[in-house]
C-alpha cells in the first residue's frame, strides 16, 4: 500500500516536524507558566492581613457578649487580704441609675449595707434632689427586704 500523495515521511518513519507547530505549542506554554508565576506573587505582595479576624464587623447592629476577665473590674478572683466589700458581706445585686444627662451610674449592693448607704453612695455619683433620693432611699430598702428575706 502507498503512502497518500499529500503524506510525507521521513526514512525511519518519523513525522516531519519541519512546520514548527510544537515549537509554537512549547512557546505558548512557556508563556502561561510565567504568566501565572507573576500573578501568583502580586497576590502574595496584596495580601496584607494575615489575621484571622474579618476587616469589619458582620452584623455592626448585633450586640456581642464579652465576658469579664478574672481579677479585672469586677471580677471575683482577687487572691489576697480581703477587701472592704468582703467585710459587708456577699453581693446582693447591681444597681444601676441613669441620670438625665444620660449617664449611668453602678452601686454594687452587698448582704450588710443598709439603704441609707446604698443611697449615699449613688448620690456621691450623681447627686439628686431630695424628693429622688427618698424615693430611691425606700426603693432600695424593698429590694434589700426582698433579697434578704425579711419583706
Amino acid at each position: 500500500m502507498e503512502a497518500a500523495a499529500g503524506w510525507r515521511c521521513r526514512p525511519g518513519g518519523r513525522l516531519d516536524m519541519s512546520h514548527g507547530f510544537v515549537r509554537h505549542i512549547r512557546r505558548n506554554q512557556i508563556a502561561r507558566d510565567a504568566y501565572e508565576r507573576a500573578v501568583r506573587q502580586a497576590r502574595g505582595r496584596a495580601r496584607g492581613r494575615l489575621t484571622s479576624t474579618p476587616p469589619r464587623p458582620r452584623r455592626p447592629d448585633q450586640q456581642v457578649y464579652r465576658p469579664r476577665r478574672p481579677g479585672g473590674p469586677g471580677g471575683d478572683a482577687s487572691p489576697g487580704p480581703p477587701s472592704p466589700t468582703d467585710t459587708r458581706g456577699p453581693r446582693l445585686f447591681c444597681l444601676e441609675y441613669e441620670g438625665d444627662d444620660g449617664r449611668v451610674t453602678a452601686v454594687i449592693v452587698h448582704q450588710g449595707d443598709s439603704a441609707e448607704e446604698v443611697t449615699r453612695r449613688v448620690c456621691a455619683r450623681s447627686p439628686l434632689e431630695p424628693a429622688l433620693r427618698r424615693a430611691l432611699c425606700q426603693r432600695v430598702q424593698d429590694e434589700l427586704s426582698k433579697r434578704r428575706g425579711t419583706g
